[in-house]
């Protein structure tokens, strides 16, 4: 059985006078799309729309579960951002800060890149300056001056993939920051300057 587009390019050949180049031009283009039928179609078919972005978290110190598409037909949509903002919070005070739509993007990402099925579990989003300060003098891995106080960092785990898996695509990414704590069992990753440690 023929397939359309080949149908398609030899009527279009009839139109068309057959030089000697002509016709090894459309020789090896028949050639190609005999072997790789989705060559044939590509052409055919219309360039997607922005693609949506959902994602899905897990916040272990709250249980709360939360899956959602943040952004659709090329903008962000605000009472998905407030749900994020709100799952993501300082769990200790209950405050609560705009999260870095940049990241909420890396995540994204992050975990397509892994194809993953399970949610991120949230060992730590937002921090505010009083928790990250307690933090901070009872821990030499909390930095004074936290990306997360900023709302530009997270600490995350994937249940169904390795830990080092994670951290190795989050630093393939080349988005930011990426930390490996696997005494603790989880991966930091953030929008600042690309660095690891």
């Amino acid at each position: 059985m023929q397939n359309k587009p080949t149908v398609a390019i030899w009527q279009h050949m009839k139109n068309i006078s057959l030089t000697r180049r002509n016709f090894i031009q459309a020789a090896a283009g028949l050639t190609a799309c005999a072997f790789v039928p989705s060559l044939a179609s590509a052409s055919l078919t219309p360039p997607s729309k922005d693609a949506i972005k959902q994602l899905h978290f897990y916040n272990t110190h709250t249980g709360e579960f939360l899956k959602t598409v943040y952004h659709e037909k090329g903008r962000y949509i605000p009472e998905a951002l407030e749900q994020i903002n709100y799952v993501l919070r300082d769990f200790r005070t209950g405050d609560v800060k705009p999260i870095d739509r940049e990241l909420l993007d890396l995540l994204a990402g992050l975990h397509k890149r892994m194809g993953s099925s399970k949610p991120f579990e949230i060992i730590s989003g937002y921090r505010s300056p009083k928790t990250n300060s307690t933090l901070h003098k009872n821990s030499q891995g909390v930095a004074a001056k936290s990306q997360h106080m900023e709302g530009k960092a997270i600490d995350i785990r994937l249940t169904d993939r390795l830990l080092r898996d994670l951290r190795n695509e989050a630093i393939a990414m080349q988005r930011g920051g990426v930390g490996y704590y696997p005494e603790s069992n989880f991966v930091h990753v953030d929008t600042a300057r690309i660095r690891t440690w």
